[in-house]
Parts: structure tokens; C-alpha cells; sequence
């Protein structure tokens, strides 16, 4: 068969030239976007999973024809895409009932827009070493958290402890850095015995200063106070003699009605009253505070020198101040003996804090 009856054929059959060419696509045709964004929990402590996140479409009329839906993941993160471009859109973030956020975002052509971030508390974010001690666990207070980025410093070996804080570099490399109350503190933060012939103690605390100078942060519990009043002995004042290491372990067995006297802490935490106990004695005793140290918790104590009992109507109980562009955190209880709900929320508050 001949060229000119193999065209008559396809004209016979119905067919043009045109089915066998393909048109090339339409480079100048808009393309769709998306939104990519992040729920944090109202409470601020951790992402939000399966939050509602909608928008809507409308017509050039103004007239809704459809709605695009997405749900957080285990994460908080969320994403709205194939949207039609060239479009400002209002989207919705709802969990239950209660929307929590709107927002307004315009999508240009082929745009995938990611929103910022919001402040939300992480602990898989968060590098914390953790010393420890023989009368508190801090370690298993933030494995309750959610805590995976944490070292373990045997608090109970001083040469351990001094290795770890005379190392000003490595200290560098964490957030965060836990006291537990009953560490060993002779020949690590003070040298009661004048054997200290290196200077080790004076080095350890300049170490301790530029950390937190610098950004880091310290916690202390219970008998761990000596860290914050042997570097920052202006701040608090203890009872006893400030110039004596442990001399402010005086207090008595006991449970407080703790006032909660940080307003943010109270509205974070939905109330203005919590429970500590004191299940040991001779904890150490607050009477008061520098101006620049913010007291979170305060409440009526016992405590006693001799034979004489003395009773504190108002003293604080977990205070906290900055240092440099760092923070330090101290409090007279110890911290996983009282870990109630109440307290974790108050130790998620102060670590967002930190």
C-alpha cells in the first residue's frame, strides 16, 4: 500500500493527523501550593497530634465550592497542599471544640509556604547532664518528661564530678545541667579540709559561672544549694552562716501549702496552690532574696537551730534568677520524691523557661 492510500485509509476511518500528535503541556499554567505548619498543646508543653487543620475554597464569586483538610501528626506537624494559587486563604486550627489558631496565608504560583514555627516546649531538643546524688533522681523525673538527651555523671565519685566540671569546653555542649541533692561537694565545689592544693574547687566554680554566663543552665535540689551559694552568694539569702557549707540544713519534716507566687507559673499551671513535701530533715532554709531572683514557690516552714524551732510564714521554696544570658534554678525540696502531676508541670514550665 501506497503513501497516498494509507492516507485515504485513516480519513476513512475517522481519524486526523492530530491523533497522532500530542500537545506539549501549558508551562505558563498556574500550579497548585501548599502550607506546611505546627500545632503546639494550648498547656505550651508539647506538639499537638491530631489537631483539625482547614481551609476553604471559594469561587471567584465568593462562594465556598470546597474545603481542604488535614490532620497534625504525632509531631504537631501538619500540611495542606494542592491549593489553587494566586489565592490568600484563612486556615483553621481546631482541636475538640476550641479553635486555636487563625491564621491568614497567600499562596502564589507553585509557592509551598511554611509558616514559623511556634514556641513549644521539646525535650528531644534539649542536651541535659545530670549529676547525681544520693537523696534525689532528677534522671528519672526527666525520663517521666520525655527526656531522651541526657549523661549521667556519677555524682557520688568526686574525681568523676571534677573531671566532668573542669572541662569548661565540654560543659559548653549541654542546656542544661542537674544537681541532685547529695552529691559529693568537698573537693568539687568547696574545700573545707585546705587540701585543695591545684585550686580545683576555685576552678570548678569559675567553670560553673562562665557556663551559665554564657547561656547554660543550672538546677540544684535540696543539699546541691551549696552550688548556688558558694558562685552566686549574693542572690539568696539562707539561713545559718552563708559563709559555712551546709550550714542552712535546718529545716523541718513537713508538708507545705505551697503559694504559687509567679502569675505565669499559676495561669500555666491552673492553680494557685501545690503540695510539698518534706519527707526528710535538715533541708536547706530560704529567708529571702535579692530583688533579681523571681520566687515561683514560697510557703510557711519550720526549721530549727539547737533546740529552738522557728517558723517562716513566707519563705521560698523554688526560686530562680538569671546569670549572663544563663539561668540558675534552686529549690529546697527534692524534686523526685515530690514529682505529683502539680510538680511536673511546674519542673515543664521551668525547663521551657531554661
Amino acid at each position: 500500500m501506497n503513501a497516498r492510500i494509507l492516507f485515504l485509509a485513516i480519513l476513512a476511518a475517522g481519524c486526523t493527523e492530530s491523533s497522532f500528535y500530542t500537545k506539549p503541556p501549558d508551562l505558563t499554567e498556574p500550579r497548585p501550593g501548599s502550607i506546611l505548619g505546627r500545632v503546639c498543646d494550648p498547656s505550651g508543653r508539647t506538639w499537638l497530634p491530631d489537631a483539625q487543620v482547614y481551609t476553604y475554597l471559594y469561587t471567584d464569586q465568593g462562594r465556598i465550592y470546597d474545603t481542604r483538610q488535614t490532620y497534625s501528626d504525632r509531631d504537631g506537624f501538619w500540611l495542606l497542599d494542592e491549593l489553587p494559587p494566586e489565592h490568600e486563604y484563612q486556615v483553621f486550627v481546631q482541636h475538640g471544640y476550641e479553635i486555636l489558631e487563625k491564621v491568614k496565608v497567600y499562596v502564589a504560583d507553585g509557592e509551598d509556604v511554611v509558616l514559623d514555627e511556634p514556641d513549644c516546649f521539646d525535650p528531644l531538643a534539649v542536651d541535659v547532664a545530670v549529676v547525681t546524688g544520693d537523696y534525689d533522681d532528677f534522671q528519672d523525673v526527666l525520663i517521666a518528661m520525655g527526656f531522651a538527651n541526657y549523661a549521667i555523671v556519677n555524682g557520688i565519685d568526686p574525681y568523676e564530678t571534677q573531671d566532668f566540671l573542669l572541662d569548661s569546653v565540654g560543659l559548653q555542649t549541654y542546656d542544661v545541667i542537674f544537681f541532685n541533692s547529695g552529691f559529693v561537694e568537698e573537693d568539687v565545689i568547696y574545700d573545707t579540709d585546705k587540701t585543695d592544693k591545684e585550686g580545683i574547687t576555685d576552678t570548678i566554680r569559675e567553670n560553673l559561672m562562665a557556663y551559665v554566663t554564657a547561656g547554660g543552665a543550672v538546677y540544684a535540689s535540696d543539699w546541691a544549694y551549696d552550688v548556688v551559694e558558694q558562685i552566686w552568694p549574693a542572690r539568696i539569702n539562707w539561713v545559718g552562716n552563708d559563709d559555712i557549707p551546709d550550714d542552712a540544713q535546718r529545716g523541718e519534716y513537713g508538708v507545705v501549702n505551697a503559694a504559687v507566687s509567679d502569675s505565669q507559673l499559676s495561669e500555666f499551671l491552673g492553680k494557685s496552690y501545690v503540695e510539698v513535701e518534706f519527707d526528710l530533715p535538715v533541708w536547706p532554709v530560704m529567708e529571702n532574696v535579692d530583688g533579681s531572683v523571681s520566687i515561683h514557690l514560697s510557703g510557711s516552714v519550720e526549721y530549727r537551730e539547737g533546740t529552738n524551732s522557728y517558723v517562716l510564714p513566707s519563705a521560698p521554696i523554688l526560686v530562680s534568677f538569671t546569670s549572663g544570658e544563663g539561668k540558675v534554678v534552686t529549690s529546697t525540696f527534692r524534686v523526685a520524691k515530690n514529682a505529683s502531676d502539680d510538680i511536673m508541670v511546674v519542673i515543664q514550665y521551668l525547663m521551657y523557661a531554661l
